[in-house]
């Protein structure tokens, strides 16, 4: 491949995420804007210049967050203009999107997770237990609710299905959330500092994540080497396991010194306030 000059930064889409992939661009081109020639394209309102201009440039990223971005789709168009671009390949993303999956990928590889089940159309779910009600495609914890009745419970998955045509629900744990940015540097998997998360929401839900009054994110988190070092070596095993490449984020509970594994983002936020950003800079 000839020498790196131009790339074309890939973004937009049409997710529930489109706002935050926007910014995460933004910030990715400002910074690479220093060492290369950076074109940006909104999609999938760019889409014919993309195509009419995709051989000028020798890279591209994708930068989107959500289905229809982070789930493969792209990463798949690319390779069949044979375009070769950062971050994960088609398989990987697919599976990380997919909550279903890649818990069930994270039992299997020795991971602790909260037990859950999968939702394939709207259902009346008898109300037992506390239970976190999710979107099978998605992040930003939008769509995501957390149901203590029974009422609350018949909204929260009728809400979790205007996101996605399939729900997760999961038992509500109640414990000290962490989350684990993995970049790969120098051919080795790195897991950088851990990250603490105390929303002062009843979880760390879309509005805390992005109203910095409402959440603190501590890095590297105030914990025990040994807890830190647990979690670190956890999230490098699941970015090993689904595949992924570059860089990755895990989010994690911990409650009563157990570990359980909640999700992976195989392209975690990248704004100049995101998790990810902050632990490279740490």
């Amino acid at each position: 491949m000839p020498k790196i000059k131009r790339i074309a930064v890939l973004t937009g889409g049409d997710s529930s995420e489109r706002s935050i992939a926007l910014a995460s661009a933004k910030n990715v081109v400002a910074v690479l804007r220093h060492k290369y020639q950076v074109e940006i394209f909104d999609f999938y309102k760019d889409l014919p210049r993309w195509l009419r201009t995709y051989k000028k440039f020798q890279a591209a990223i994708p930068v989107f967050h959500g289905p229809g971005g982070e789930d493969g789709v792209i990463q798949g168009f690319l390779k069949t203009l044979k375009m070769p671009f950062i971050f994960s390949d088609v398989e990987a993303h697919a599976v990380g999107m997919d909550k279903f999956l890649s818990k069930h990928l994270a039992e299997k590889i020795g991971l602790l997770t909260a037990p859950y089940k999968l939702l394939t159309g709207l259902e009346k779910i008898k109300y037992f237990k506390k239970l976190v009600v999710k979107p099978l495609a998605g992040g930003s914890s939008i769509g995501i609710m957390i149901a203590d009745s029974q009422n609350k419970l018949n909204q929260a998955i009728k809400e979790a299905f205007k996101y996605s045509d399939k729900v997760l629900l999961e038992d509500y744990i109640l414990g000290q959330e962490f989350t684990v940015p993995v970049i790969e540097r120098n051919k080795q998997t790195i897991a950088l500092p851990v990250i603490q998360i105390k929303s002062k929401n009843k979880f760390f839900d879309y509005q805390s994540k992005y109203d910095p009054k409402l959440a603190q994110e501590i890095c590297p988190a105030l914990i025990k080497a040994s807890l830190a070092k647990n979690l670190q070596k956890q999230a490098i095993k699941i970015h090993n396991a689904i595949g992924a490449r570059h860089l990755s984020r895990s989010d994690f509970i911990v409650s009563h010194n157990k570990i359980y594994f909640l999700e992976i983002n195989t392209i975690p936020g990248m704004t100049k306030n995101s998790l990810l950003p902050k632990a490279l800079k740490v």
